[in-house]
């Protein structure tokens, strides 16, 4: 049964875009519970499956079909699961962690296709965060310490991984203005001003 007194904001986000340092401001400010990669240790813990099996999986949709299906998880055969598991059981796990997550507190995920895992939840805001090529170039190249052409490499590797990982869960698509209710280009205003709508936008939605 839906907690009508929580709410959940779920931030998808382009890599380079500011969207996870965004994230974690408006979970201080709002005092929110973050979940970025922090939700799949989670998620480890209650399944009992290991953190490497989760972060090896994470929003990728691939071809490790194989290395899936033949990891012995530590539960045993008794599992929910059975003594196999494959990308699809660990998204479902990842779902009802999310829910779980939801239900306990107010939260904010970044990323993991949690707006549609949370399309049932009636205090649900989904925000997507996207910038100009040149800035993200800029931005991964500097937090990573590589150059801009690696910078362009990582970048358009992580959208393919990110976009095929949410399109193939969700019945809509990754980055696109109807998947979600909210959706800016931080390139415009900046990152502080950027948050500063959002969490305006969080506030009223939530009047908090």
């Amino acid at each position: 049964m839906e907690n009508p007194n929580t709410f959940a904001v779920c931030l998808g986000r382009q890599l380079g875009s500011g969207g996870h340092q965004i994230a974690k401001e408006l979970a201080e400010r709002l005092h929110l519970k973050f979940y970025d990669r922090e939700l799949l240790y989670v998620a480890a813990s209650k399944s009992g499956y290991s953190r490497e099996l989760f972060e090896k999986s994470d929003e990728e949709k691939s071809s490790m079909h194989t290395f899936f299906t033949s990891f012995i998880p530590f539960m045993g055969s008794t599992d929910f699961y059975g003594n196999q598991v494959d990308e699809e059981s660990l998204f479902r796990i990842l779902s009802q962690t999310v829910r779980e997550l939801a239900e306990a507190d107010n939260c904010i995920f970044v990323g993991r296709c949690a707006e549609y895992i949370l399309r049932a939840k009636e205090r649900m805001a989904s925000v997507f965060i996207s910038a100009d090529a040149a800035d993200r170039m800029e931005r991964v190249s500097r937090d990573r310490g590589i150059s801009r052409d690696e910078a362009r490499k990582v970048i358009l590797n992580n959208d393919k991984r990110r976009s095929s990982f949410h399109n193939f869960y969700s019945e809509k698509r990754w980055g696109e203005a109807p998947t979600y209710d909210l959706c800016i280009n931080s390139s415009r205003l900046g990152l502080e001003a950027t948050r500063e709508l959002i969490e305006g936008y969080i506030r009223q939605r939530f009047l908090v």
